[in-house]
């Protein structure tokens, strides 16, 4: 699956650091970290660092890949890490659902994906 960074700059979009909000964000693989089903792009390698460290801190709401209940995760919040991706759950049950099957549950649903894509 391909990631936004190509669509983006194509528009000219300018989008804010995840961690500092008064500095603009480098819109490229290398500084962006993914989490559930949401992209968050960062100023430089010291923001994403502080961005893997506390992701809970700088997301807001997500999606849980299971249940698909928006709610906002804490350092509480159950998560495991599948291809490459972060992802917190709403609930020990959802976390297990995943585990039954994470490539199910951990691959963006087609409605989430790239039209050229299925």
């Amino acid at each position: 699956m391909q990631g936004p960074e190509q669509y983006l700059n194509e528009l000219g979009a300018e989008l804010a650091c995840a961690v500092d909000s008064t500095r603009p964000a480098i819109i490229d693989t290398a500084h962006r970290a993914l989490v559930n089903y949401e992209a968050y792009f960062v100023a430089d390698d010291a923001a994403l660092k502080e961005f893997v460290a506390r992701p809970y801190q700088y997301t807001g709401k997500v999606t849980d890949p299971v249940s698909r209940i928006r709610f906002v995760p804490t350092a509480q919040s159950p998560s495991r890490s599948h291809g490459g991706r972060l992802f917190y759950f709403a609930s020990g049950e959802t976390a297990a659902t995943f585990d039954s099957d994470p490539t199910r549950y951990g691959t963006p649903m087609p409605a989430m994906r790239a039209k050229d894509q299925s």
